[in-house]
């Protein structure tokens, strides 16, 4: 049979005595515990939460900004993982050409688009023609 001692320490908070010589359980622990919970929650919102806000802000504001700009000849990536070339863009939605011929075309919704990987201008880039299978493509 084993037995097991507990001590107390003498000033332990658990009773603390009053004037008349009765114990009775502190108030001030709680009021402790409260504030340094609270200087917990301070720290983890400062050092945590309100930094990621501000990355998904600024993550969100370049997503429409992008999607502002998009042009015909963008190289462009859906989040599907389509690689194509924009034919024509409405409100809505974008027509992306997926083949090397531009016979195939595929309209997507304008929040389908990842991202944007290349432009090619009308007449074609200086440094000489892009194609989707190129070596460049995934610039």
């Amino acid at each position: 049979m084993k037995t097991y001692a507990i001590v107390a320490a003498e000033g332990s908070p658990a009773l603390a005595p009053t004037e008349g010589g009765e114990e009775q359980a502190p108030g001030g622990g709680m009021m402790n515990m409260l504030l340094l919970m609270g200087a917990i929650f301070v720290v983890f919102y400062l050092l945590l939460i309100r930094p990621q806000r501000k990355k998904e802000k600024d993550r969100q504001r370049r997503r429409e900004e992008m999607l502002g700009n998009l042009r015909r000849n963008d190289h462009i990536v859906t989040i599907g993982g389509i690689h194509g070339i924009v034919a024509s863009v409405g409100e809505k939605e974008v027509a992306i050409k997926i083949d090397e011929r531009g016979d195939v075309k595929m309209r997507f919704s304008r929040d389908a688009i990842s991202k944007v990987v290349g432009r090619d201008d009308e007449e074609g880039d200086q440094e000489g023609e892009r194609t989707l299978g190129g070596a460049d493509a995934g610039r």
